[in-house]
């Protein structure tokens, strides 16, 4: 009886044949496809020559619905641009954030995007004089936008964290460019707020060694604001009065006095005047020090045409989710020289925190139009403030971020290794073009993961009693191990999906979608032109 009991038990136990170290298995054609639109081809976000993502469902599907955030891993020459980036732009499904390393893209796709009705806006870092206006401050409307504002401009003109030195530095420039941008803001005309008022308010900052009482011009004006008089010659002003105040350009000096001009202001209720006395009480005997770091700073964006571009703004980034409005904007940079990264870090911070906060305080939480946002070479931008953040909470304002890399060490150089693994879990959808990357490859081979297979062992021993013997094992073995992965063929891919099997399949062939003849000027066929910035339809 007992040892029908445990017979017994041991027929109903749990087995998984064939699973015993591992599932995985390579996804079907069929089941890869059901993530798309099989009615309208323009509705998906293309990955491969079979596969796509479908950019909004009629209904709800928990089984088949995904974020639009790809992450796109690929080495230099594996098909970023040539096959996700520019097929995914002829889609022509929503507006465009487009990062242009090299500038061809906008050349190459630009045509098309104007003849079916797309604002083009191109910001050039690399030629100013082919680039539309930008300006940050007109995207500036509150406190808040100060203090991230600020933030983002000090990461993104900082060298390596682990060479900088004692941060007080950096903490008391944050100080000084709160107070000088709030300045702007909350107490001068339109006009004047840009880069290039704030490098103006820079220069008036000065201090003389050995006279802690002197008063530069930057004092001056933020003097004005806190007791509402301002420091003239006495002959240009009536009821002039004498303010009592001595260090005023080093001394008293006749023939300068304080006119009234306005209300006195407490300083703990203007945000300006506050930071401004945080900053001198914590520059001290070091202010010439921190004015030398802050000038050093703000050197590139102190070149006459840097200031230029910068004086306004051409670039609608706010409008880019409206309801019948497809705008296209591209930043370029070069993929060789950061010296403008800075710039382009704030413009993609800019654009993709006001279209949030437009999403919820206009629309209901979610643009009428949706916004793609392509970040090619994403690790040479520079480094976006609270991206993880962002990551994960873009797909409810109908917006997505391709965070398009060649590896992702480069991730992890730019950001913390928790911010870096926090984005890529924040892409639904994984799309690995082919790459050298030893570390890369294997982080591809566990995300494939592990499939059992049987091992067949034979031995022999040969002598006075010879025998032999066969043994059956199943083991654990990679999918696709990592060495496998690196000898990838040049025109294959691998498509990882959240919650279903690994796709393994041809790249994308831009030279089969529709609008090929509408792109890349000069094939056989092509029926579109170079496109120049500032040109206009039909020319």
């Amino acid at each position: 009886m007992w040892i029908a009991w445990a017979y017994s038990l041991i027929r109903e136990g749990n087995f998984r044949s064939g699973e015993e170290h591992g599932s995985a298995r390579w996804g079907t054609r069929r089941k890869g496809r059901k993530f798309m639109d099989p009615r309208s081809a323009s509705n998906n976000i293309i990955l491969t020559k079979h596969y796509g993502m479908e950019m909004s469902r009629a209904r709800h599907s928990r089984k088949y619905d995904r974020n639009r955030n790809v992450l796109v891993i690929g080495g230099s020459g594996a098909g970023k641009t040539r096959g996700y980036i520019e097929p995914n732009i002829m889609q022509m499904n929503a507006s465009y954030f487009v990062t242009d390393p090299k500038g061809t893209t906008v050349v190459n796709l630009g045509w098309m995007l104007e003849h079916n009705g797309y604002d083009v806006k191109v910001f050039d870092t690399i030629d100013f004089s082919h680039s539309a206006h930008y300006n940050p401050f007109a995207y500036l409307h509150d406190e808040t936008d100060i203090l991230e504002f600020a933030e983002c401009f000090i990461g993104n003109t900082t060298g390596d964290k682990e060479h900088t030195g004692d941060p007080f530095w950096e903490k008391a420039e944050r100080l000084l460019y709160v107070a000088l941008i709030g300045y702007l803001v909350y107490h001068c005309p339109e006009e004047d707020r840009s880069f290039s008022g704030l490098v103006t308010l820079l220069s008036l900052a000065k201090a003389k060694e050995g006279d802690e009482d002197y008063m530069s011009p930057l004092d001056l004006l933020f003097e004005r604001v806190r007791t509402g008089r301002k420091y003239v010659r006495t002959g240009d002003a009536p009821e002039s009065y004498d303010y009592g105040g001595k260090g005023v350009y080093g001394g008293a000096q006749s023939g300068w006095s304080w006119v009234k001009v306005g209300e006195p202001v407490d300083v703990d209720k203007d945000f300006s005047l506050l930071h401004y006395k945080m900053f001198k009480d914590a520059a001290g005997k070091t202010l010439k020090s921190i004015l030398i770091s802050c000038n050093t700073r703000f050197e590139p964006a102190a070149i006459p045409q840097v200031r230029e571009i910068l004086s306004s703004d051409e670039m609608e980034l706010d409008r880019m989710g409206d309801a019948g409005r497809r705008i296209a904007v591209f930043a370029i940079m070069s993929d060789a020289r950061k010296t403008y990264s800075f710039l382009l870090a704030i413009m993609m911070w800019q654009t993709m925190n006001i279209l949030c906060d437009k999403a919820l305080a206009e629309h209901g939480g979610s643009l009428p139009t949706p916004v793609t946002f392509l970040f090619d070479e994403f690790a040479n931008i520079g480094k976006i403030p609270d991206i993880e953040s962002m990551a994960a909470v873009v797909r409810s304002r109908n917006m997505s971020i391709s965070v398009v890399l060649q590896s992702i060490a480069q991730l992890k150089a730019n950001y913390s290794d928790e911010t870096a693994q926090t984005i890529v879990d924040c892409c639904d959808t994984t799309l690995f073009l082919g790459g050298k990357s030893n570390e890369t490859n294997r982080e591809i081979s566990e995300m494939v993961g592990k499939e059992t297979v049987s091992v067949l062992t034979f031995n022999e021993s040969r002598g006075t009693m010879s025998s032999s013997t066969r043994n059956w094992n199943v083991v654990e073995r990679d999918l696709i191990q990592a060495a496998e992965v690196g000898k990838m063929p040049r025109d294959e891919a691998i498509v990882l999906i959240a919650g279903t099997d690994p796709l393994r399949d041809a790249k994308y062939d831009i030279e089969r979608h529709p609008k090929w003849k509408e792109v890349h000027p000069g094939h056989e066929g092509a029926v579109c032109e170079p496109y120049e910035p500032g040109t206009t339809k039909g020319k």
